[in-house]
């Protein structure tokens, strides 16, 4: 199975193309043009309001596509009209229009190549691998409920820590000497994952066994900190369907990387220098005024 609506959803955001979420499930099920009605006796078809459909802001899309069908379909058949009169004008002839055409039909071509390839990395199996992966690496996932005592100095820390070692109540000094807003709670800091701490906390506490404390005094911006860990656990991975957007919408921006690094291996790409454009671009301007 293809995931083509993650697929739509991550490009999306990446900026690379423009899909739309609403949209794109009615999108990826067509197999064959579908009309949705016809101008002079020609079809319109779906995906000529799909196309209409993304270029929506934000807000209209959320309106859902039977809520715009009947305006979708009216703007395909002015723009039609228009561009039909546009040719007989000869305005396609024009080199400004021209170059915009080109553009235009460069990028609904590059836009599809992309489609087409990182499409073809997103399978079903590939995305039970990455789920697999995840669920392994359980080190995310991991959880610690810990303790702590902040005191201003290393001596203060030491000073604690070998009060410790002789049998002193870590909640009870945490009351009376931690300078931290838990101290009246006996230090308890409940339980967090990783990247909610400061590194060197974060650091000290997840590699410390449960039922100890800190052998010696750990350094943060805030102070001196005495750690103690009551409890380490695992939070259960949620399952493939809840994941599988997730995955897939990741797996296409990495697949879409590699796509580009590919092409991007055999081509020489020079840049000029933004102020020599700026300046050469002014120079047209005025040069037509």
């Amino acid at each position: 199975m293809k995931f083509l609506t993650s697929l739509a959803t991550a490009f999306a955001i990446s900026g690379i193309v423009s899909a739309t979420i609403l949209f794109a499930p009615v999108m990826t099920q067509a197999q064959e043009r579908i009309a949705v009605g016809t101008l002079n006796g020609e079809p319109i078809w779906l995906d000529e309001i799909m196309a209409v459909a993304q270029t929506l802001p934000p807000e209209y899309r959320e309106e859902g596509l039977a809520n715009l069908y009947a305006q979708l379909v009216d703007e395909v058949a002015n723009s039609r009209l228009a561009a039909a009169a546009g040719r007989e004008s000869g305005l396609d002839r024009n080199d400004v229009v021209a170059n915009a055409m080109e553009l235009a039909a460069s990028r609904v071509l590059a836009e599809a190549y992309f489609t087409d390839q990182v499409s073809e990395m997103i399978t079903e199996e590939s995305v039970q691998a990455a789920y697999d992966a995840f669920v392994a690496d359980t080190g995310s996932r991991e959880t610690v409920t810990a303790a702590h005592i902040l005191v201003e100095t290393e001596d203060e820390a030491k000073a604690l820590i070998a009060q410790l070692n002789d049998g002193a109540d870590f909640a009870d000094l945490a009351r009376e000497k931690s300078t931290g807003p838990s101290g009246p709670n006996g230090g308890e800091l409940g339980s967090f994952g990783r990247g909610q701490m400061v590194p060197a906390f974060e650091s000290a506490a997840f590699e410390m066994p449960v039922g100890g404390y800190s052998a010696t005094p750990v350094q943060t911006q805030f102070g001196w900190h005495i750690i103690k860990v009551s409890d380490k656990s695992v939070t259960p991975a949620p399952t493939l369907d809840e994941m599988r957007d997730q995955l897939a919408s990741n797996m296409s921006r990495q697949s879409f990387a590699r796509v580009v690094e590919t092409l991007r291996s055999g081509a020489s790409v020079e840049v000029r220098p933004y102020d020599d454009v700026l300046t050469e671009a002014q120079s047209a301007a005025d040069a037509r005024q």
